[in-house]
């Protein structure tokens, strides 16, 4: 939450590219770190854990958004992107979900670490070939995006409160996501420790479980493309 509020800012100056590079730099540390049977190691990956999910919900999305309008495509394919990335990511995490299993079973508790090291440097190297584009610019489609504009963080602070208070949806929607965010971590959190304590010898399938959840996420990425044409603000309005 801490970082939450200033990242945005720093990936949209700093380069939507490299704040992707970064947060595959940061993975890759803090699952370095956990190999290493340290409170103070581990509790240094966690907070760069915070970092890098801050990144990876900001930076990824605002690039493909960016690069959307400026290859001048038309705005209804993003409805259409943002499914399939959401069906994507599901599929993707099922996978994930069994490889993570298999993993633990070969190499031990840390065997799905040392299966993500690999998988994101992949990513990494794929990362290179982007273009880099930055914020701070009007995203009309055709307008140029290559450099970032000569703004304070002050500034920029000043105008997203304006923004806020002209516009009071903008609140409740960030109100709706906090609520959804509480709720998705406090599950986030407990899934485990709940469903051991029914296990009487710990002998719990955590990545197969995992796999189930994310059968759930690719079901909704499945409906959204069309239950977004019933209701959207814009087909309302």
């Amino acid at each position: 939450a801490i970082f939450g509020t200033f990242l945005g800012l720093f990936v949209d100056k700093f380069g939507r590219k490299k704040a992707c590079i970064l947060f595959c730099l940061l993975e890759i540390a803090i699952n370095v770190l956990e190999h290493f049977p340290n409170m103070y190691l581990l509790l240094l990956g966690r907070v760069m854990g915070g970092l890098s999910t801050s990144l990876l919900f900001s930076a990824f999305e605002s690039w493909m958004v960016s690069q959307h309008r400026k290859k001048g495509y038309p705005e209804e394919w993003l409805t259409k992107t943002f499914g399939l990335a959401s069906m994507g990511n599901g599929l993707i995490a099922i996978l994930a979900g069994v490889l993570a299993q298999v993993a633990a079973d070969k190499l031990g508790d840390i065997g799905p670490f040392q299966a993500a090291i690999a998988l994101t440097g992949l990513a990494l190297c794929l990362l290179f070939r982007w273009e880099e584009n930055y914020g701070g610019h009007d995203h009309s489609p055709g307008m140029s995006d290559d450099a970032p504009e000569d703004v304070g963080l002050l500034d920029e602070l000043k105008t997203a409160w304006a923004c806020i208070r002209e516009h009071p949806t903008i609140s409740l929607l960030g109100f709706v996501q906090a609520f959804f965010e509480g709720g998705m971590y406090t599950f986030v959190f407990m899934w485990v420790p709940t469903l051991l304590a029914l296990v009487p010898n710990g002998d719990l399938p955590t990545g197969l479980v995992f796999s189930s959840f994310m059968v759930c996420i690719t079901i909704g990425g499945m409906m959204f493309e069309s239950m977004v044409k019933v209701t959207s603000v814009e087909r309302g309005s």
